[in-house]
């Protein structure tokens, strides 16, 4: 069990490493790879815990067989001791008695690898919700950076039509003042040429 304790103090690290404050100018891609790396730990983590079901299984198989041989040495016993085979019967209980401590010994057995099946699987649990949890909180950083770029960028763009409407009216009044002083000269010149 020694070594599920140190995969599992090394995924706990890695996952309170993602969750732990990032640096405001740490670079996005160093964030995906962290978020790689405690992906593949999940994923070694999930394939622990697949072999550990595994494990369970055989043992819970086993187990149940040899509740079943011990049962059956029993209805052995119980039938020699009726049938006055006192011989027999004695044969028997020793063997149903080596039956039953095997099969406390694979109980014994089955219950540590469910335990250590419902160790892991909070374990990949834990550590998926951190990784969950790490991504929300990326993908809502990201969002909230680029809904800044855009307002930066719609601030930059306001600034520039602005400084452009202000030399548009500037040519605007320009010409409006061409166009007042040609408007001026050729009501002076038809008023030169309507005087006799």
């Amino acid at each position: 069990m020694k070594w599920i304790d140190r995969v599992l103090t090394a995924l706990r690290t890695a996952a309170r490493d993602l969750t732990s404050e990032e640096d405001a100018a740490a670079e996005e891609d160093h964030v995906v790879a962290l978020l790689d790396t405690a992906q593949a730990r999940l994923n070694v983590l999930r394939d622990e815990l697949a072999t550990a079901i595994a494990r369970e299984k055989r043992a819970e198989i086993e187990w149940h067989a040899a509740v079943a041989q011990a049962n059956a040495l029993d209805v052995g016993v119980d039938a020699a001791l009726r049938t006055g085979q006192d011989e027999a019967a004695r044969a028997q209980i020793v063997q149903a008695s080596r039956a039953q401590i095997k099969a406390d010994e694979l109980s014994e057995h089955y219950q540590a690898c469910v335990r250590v099946s419902t160790r892991l699987r909070e374990e990949v649990m834990a550590l998926q919700d951190q990784i969950d949890e790490t991504h929300d909180r990326y993908t809502h950083l990201n969002d909230r950076d680029r809904s800044a770029q855009s307002l930066e960028s719609l601030n930059q763009l306001r600034r520039e039509q602005r400084k452009d409407t202000r030399a548009l009216h500037s040519e605007l009044d320009e010409r409006k003042e061409q166009v007042a002083k040609r408007e001026d000269q050729i009501a002076a010149r038809e008023e030169i040429d309507r005087k006799p």
